[in-house]
């Protein structure tokens, strides 16, 4: 016992053993003091609270200015000693100057998902902006304007705002970028091999090992960076970007985040921040250009140490030269203030780049902005360039255009006429190929006012007209006539209920899509062509006359007249006298009006019980139709129905003899109606007017592969003088050509005579 006491308790170790080295370099601030060059630096250290923790301990890395710096710095701005510089530039200029952690340069590029030489160029330092005091009247233009009074503003967004320094291994890793991009973006600077750069500052000496973190010696003061939004207002500008500005802000709102300290005040107030319409949340701005952290366009990796943006802004001058000259956003309002939101956000995509590099010469004629549209940026437009804290700043004399704005989309997106069709065209997603530049399209508008009793597309009976919408859109309401249940007679949703029937509402827009795809035509369109022209509903409209009829108006012996062209980029955008009305028939009803032709035909479908009433209508349905695809049907005319009825091709399809026959014969009769039925049917729909040709399935098969049906197949002819088709059965080689009334619209259904049948 006696020896483990003495053991435990007895033996002191030698001081000396564990004493201090005499050999290390001392920690930040010592060693600071230690080379002599920084005592600027140390009195600046001297006014603020981190003297201490660089003294003691801790881990950090400082981009110390040297005394010649800060001598060049109070010379440029005119302070005749170092005691003349206000505390609060001081407080800054150290704040920004200090960044956790210890870092030499090769692990100064490394970043939290990206451990490899060269992939950051960025730190988070100890500054962050401060609140700030707004009055509300100075912000009337917000997307949500705000209550009268001031409001204490978190200017920094609750993010720390880094600093941004360039070294070899950055552009080695970024191929997308060049040292020369670098001279771009700090005129007058120049990077050579082996430097290190911080902004505009040269690092004169690297890797300055002390005991608690490593120093870097900058022969230039660096203040904190503006970013992109801050850096709108700077004085050197003269307010000549206010314009965008205002526009940005037209984005944005002021959010309450709740009780806090006031930094500037140490009183516990309600805090606010500007916030902006970005994100899946609000996706109108493509990102926040007062946020100090790289967006996460991509993905939800922060990539903040080793990306950073670009933007391009238009001077005031270019702005409004654009709106007064013969733009198309011109031609729709007169200021920016007028525009909408969706507009406003399409207008100023163009200048958003995701990555700075995008913006410099290295990039130039491949410039692609968020969206991937390349843009025309060229160096001559140039007047004004900043690299900021969260990324890269271009001014430019001039405007690049939205592609979309020039396509047949540019009056749907600009005209507030025209909202409904747009809502219905963007619900529809066909919105980005309208503004392809691949085809040609045509389209015919149907303004807000002119959806008044146009027949339902999914419906025999029902008319529809709209009455009335929010100014969102977010409901818009229909009222419905002519349904057979007198219940269904109403507006969609009710007007009068809080909360509108997500049912109700859906029906109003497959409605509304349905008229809108019968809008529009993928090739250009000669209104003196006596032709047929598909739309996207898949039913045909017919130009003549200078006219347009669609099968609707062709049975009312109606036409629709242009009132004005606007040529596009890629096709047509015709403002019309109301919209085209689709076939009002289905094939039975439409067939029905020509008897002395067609009543053995409608007697063969009835014997193969292919025929389903519709309730309320006289009309019927073909039950082995899919109407979501469009077709062509050859109808052997009476006499030739006789004629296979004679030649024994099919039973006799009057019912009086087919209720004579037994269960088995009746079946056995149906299917070879039902099969005589289908074979005229061409599963596709064509027109005689000498524009569709090609080989063509019917609807019957007479044999299955591998669980597949073997449709039997049509090489169809199509002969514009004449006004006839000719089809040959590509096994048999026998042909039939249509004669007496053809191409008479039905719903999804082009009609033609024969006068003769398909074997």
């Amino acid at each position: 016992m006696l020896f483990i006491i003495i053991a435990a308790f007895g033996c002191k170790p030698d001081p000396l053993e564990y004493a201090r080295p005499d050999n290390l370099v001392g920690t930040i601030y010592p060693q600071l003091e230690a080379l002599g060059t920084f005592n600027y630096y140390l009195q600046a250290l001297d006014q603020t609270s981190y003297k201490e923790p660089l003294t003691k301990g801790g881990s950090w890395t400082i981009f110390a200015p040297t005394d010649e710096a800060f001598e060049e710095f109070m010379q440029a701005e005119g302070y005749g000693s170092f005691d003349a510089i206000p505390a609060e530039r001081i407080e800054d200029i150290v704040k920004y100057s200090i960044i956790i952690d210890a870092w030499n340069t090769t692990t100064l590029t490394y970043y939290s998902s990206g451990f490899y030489e060269g992939n950051a160029f960025k730190r988070r330092t100890q500054y962050q902006d401060p609140v700030k005091v707004i009055d509300a009247a100075d912000y009337p233009h917000l997307m949500e304007e705000p209550e009268p009074g001031t409001y204490p503003i978190d200017t920094s967004n609750g993010r720390i705002k880094p600093v941004c320094y360039f070294l070899d291994s950055y552009f080695d890793v970024k191929a997308s970028t060049e040292t020369s991009d670098y001279d771009y973006m700090f005129p007058g600077e120049q990077f050579n091999e082996g430097d290190m750069k911080v902004f505009e500052a040269n690092v004169e000496q690297a890797n300055i090992i002390a005991e608690n973190g490593m120093i870097y010696a900058l022969d230039k003061v660096i203040e904190p960076r503006k970013n992109l939004y801050q850096n709108l207002s700077s004085e050197e500008y003269e307010g000549k970007y206010s314009m965008f500005k205002k526009i940005l802000e037209r984005f944005a709102k002021i959010n309450e985040v709740g009780e806090e300290e006031n930094p500037e005040t140490g009183e516990i107030e309600t805090i606010y921040r500007l916030s902006f319409a970005t994100g899946v949340a609000e996706n109108l701005l493509p990102y926040n250009p007062d946020d100090e952290n790289f967006p996460k366009l991509l993905s939800n990796v922060d990539r903040t140490l080793a990306n950073a943006t670009g933007l391009l802004v238009p001077t005031n001058d270019a702005l409004q030269s654009y709106l007064d000259g013969n733009s198309i956003l011109g031609q729709f309002y007169n200021s920016y203030d007028d525009m909408p939101l969706d507009v406003l956000g399409k207008f100023i995509k163009p200048f958003f780049f995701t990555n700075f590099w995008d913006i410099c010469p290295s990039n130039f004629g491949q410039s692609y902005d968020v969206s991937l549209n390349l843009v025309d940026y060229k160096e001559e437009d140039v007047v004004d360039k900043k690299f900021c804290s969260n990324g890269f700043f271009v001014g430019i004399n001039t405007v690049y255009t939205n592609n979309s704005f020039g396509s047949t989309m540019g009056p749907l997106l600009l005209d507030p006429d025209y909202t409904i069709m747009l809502k219905a065209v963007q619900e529809l997603g066909i919105d980005q190929a309208l503004q392809s530049q691949g085809i040609n399209f045509s389209i015919f508008g149907i303004k807000n006012h002119e959806f008044q009793n146009i027949a339902d597309p999914n419906s025999a009976t029902r008319k529809i007209s709209i009455v009335d919408f929010e100014p969102d859109l977010s409901v818009i309401y229909m009222q419905v006539e002519g349904d057979p249940v007198e219940a269904n007679n109403r507006i969609y949703p009710d007007p009068n209920t809080s909360s509108p029937s997500s049912s109700d509402i859906t029906y109003v827009m497959t409605t509304l899509k349905d008229i809108v795809l019968n809008q529009i035509v993928e090739e250009k369109v000669d209104f003196n062509s006596n032709n047929y022209y598909e739309t996207k509903s898949g039913e045909f409209i017919y130009a003549s006359g200078g006219k347009i009829a669609g099968g609707g108006d062709i049975l009312n012996g109606n036409q629709v007249d242009v009132v004005s062209v606007r040529e596009t980029d890629n096709g047509q955008f015709y403002e019309m006298s109301g919209p085209i009305e689709r076939p009002l028939r289905f094939t039975y009803g439409a067939m029905t009006d020509y008897p002395s032709s067609f009543a053995n035909f409608i007697a063969v479908l009835e014997g193969a019980d292919a025929l389903l009433d519709i309730a309320g209508s006289d009309d019927k349905l073909i039950n082995f139709l899919n109407l979501q695809k469009s077709f062509t049907l050859l109808v052997p005319n009476n006499e030739a129905i006789d004629q296979a009825v004679a030649d024994g091709v099919i039973p006799n399809p009057d019912p009086s003899y087919l209720s004579s026959l037994d269960d088995l014969g009746l079946a056995i009769a149906k299917k070879e109606l039902l099969d005589f039925a289908k074979k005229h049917f061409i599963q596709q729909a064509i027109p005689a007017d000498g524009r569709v040709t090609g080989t063509f399935p019917s609807m019957y098969y007479s044999r299955v592969v591998d669980f597949v049906p073997v449709y039997d197949e049509f090489v169809v002819e199509n002969d514009k003088a004449t006004s006839s088709l000719t089809l040959t059965n590509t096994e048999t080689n026998e042909s039939v050509s249509t004669s007496g009334i053809s191409n008479l619209l039905s719903k999804k259904v082009v009609i033609h005579e024969i006068d003769n049948y398909i074997k």
